[in-house]
């Protein structure tokens, strides 16, 4: 389960579907890597993620081989906490994520990812990947983060580089990146001290000043959480969405004609690539989930991806069905912890949407997609392809 290769040249779904079949909450002492439980169906791993009392989130979020290492910001920062801290730091910026705030970011959106199709259209072979996907979600939403100017294409190569070494989460690079991704934001808190502005750092801010327990370290880590995970959903929705429907071209045909509405396109996309591939809690107290007893202070890990094709929910889960409805899947995570963003990232994922059908007439693959390899994100690193007007 965590073997990177899995991931970049296996089939993890096979995986899964043997998982779900025959051992839905299974134990995995693996080399390497301390041992955890993985729970791949539906309704076993949505008890698990709503029940913070039984399963917290305040020991990290993601397998890591070294599991009872000290994990940065944990049990303080937003992801990393459980009610009531979490509830507390959520209300301080909830505001600036509601469908409505979302909504506002509509012109933006449309603005950017004209600018980054325009540079590709007919223009030969590309990586939509790093040409289009990465750049598109903080170029939109950069001002939210308090990332403004010449800075957004510094802080989206911190992320970048963050994500991009995502495979190894204690690795040298990927803590290097998140540390400059920590060093800009220190400087950014004090600007907002002084001037605050419509964004998440001055929301956090006037909230402190006005009482709220967190440290200007805890606000940085959830600005460097936010300033990743806000680019890296969308990313991975676009780039995986696109070539899943270059594999089902019925489904891209019936999406181009107005066939099947563009809403419920946009929930199987995010069904179907679940940019997230696991979410990990940690139990308190020995419990039981599915009949399987689990010990206080096991890692507990639910398989977003897995959940997502769990064959007693979903009607034909290996196929891409643009129209599927009741479509309930968990790519946003479940319970207390449902993702801030998803009412962003479904603006971002729908304008973009709307801009590649009406100004590309063709998409042609031009080479081998290329998987990243982890366990933590499901998502391509390279996809090779030319788009045409015409």
């Amino acid at each position: 389960m965590t073997d990177p290769r899995l991931y970049s040249h296996g089939d993890p779904h096979a995986t899964w579907e043997r998982l779900r079949r025959e051992c839905p909450v299974s134990w995995h002492d693996e080399p390497d890597h301390e041992p955890f439980w993985a729970v791949t169906t539906y309704d076993e791993g949505l008890e698990v993620l709503s029940d913070w009392k039984r399963f917290s989130s305040a020991r990290g979020t993601f397998l890591r081989p070294n599991l009872s290492d000290p994990y940065p910001g944990a049990g303080v920062m937003m992801t990393l906490s459980d009610p009531p801290r979490h509830d507390v730091l959520r209300k301080a910026a909830a505001a600036l994520f509601t469908p409505k705030a979302a909504a506002g970011f509509r012109d933006r959106a449309t603005e950017v990812s004209r600018l980054l199709l325009r540079q590709v259209i007919d223009a030969g072979p590309h990586d939509f990947v790093n040409d289009v996907a990465a750049p598109y979600p903080l170029q939109v939403i950069a001002g939210l983060l308090g990332v403004e100017g010449e800075d957004v294409e510094r802080v989206a190569a911190y992320a970048e580089a963050a994500v991009g070494n995502i495979a190894d989460l204690d690795g040298a690079a990927a803590q290097q990146a998140h540390l400059e991704v920590l060093a800009y934001y220190a400087d950014v808190i004090e600007e907002r001290r002084a001037h605050p502005t419509g964004d998440v750092v001055s929301a956090f801010v006037l909230a402190q000043a006005e009482g709220l327990d967190i440290t200007d370290d805890e606000i940085i880590l959830t600005c460097d959480n936010l300033a990743v995970a806000a680019g890296e959903t969308t990313r991975q929705v676009l780039s995986g969405g696109l070539l899943a429907l270059l594999a089902n071209p019925a489904q891209l045909e019936a999406l181009r004609s107005g066939a099947v509405p563009l809403k419920s396109a946009i929930e199987e996309l995010v069904r179907w690539t679940a940019p997230v591939t696991h979410l990990m809690r940690t139990a308190v107290a020995d419990t039981a989930v599915g009949g399987v007893e689990i010990k206080a202070g096991q890692a507990v890990s639910v398989w977003l991806s897995s959940l997502n094709r769990d064959e007693n929910v979903f009607d034909q889960p290996m196929e891409l069905q643009l129209d599927r409805n009741p479509n309930r899947h968990v790519s946003f995570g479940g319970g207390r912890h449902f993702c801030i963003g998803a009412p962003l990232a479904r603006v971002m994922i729908r304008v973009f949407l709307e801009e590649i059908l009406g100004s590309v007439a063709r998409i042609e693959l031009t080479g081998e997609p290329r998987r990243t390899p982890s366990y933590v994100t499901n998502s391509l690193e390279h996809l090779p392809l030319a788009l045409h007007s015409e």
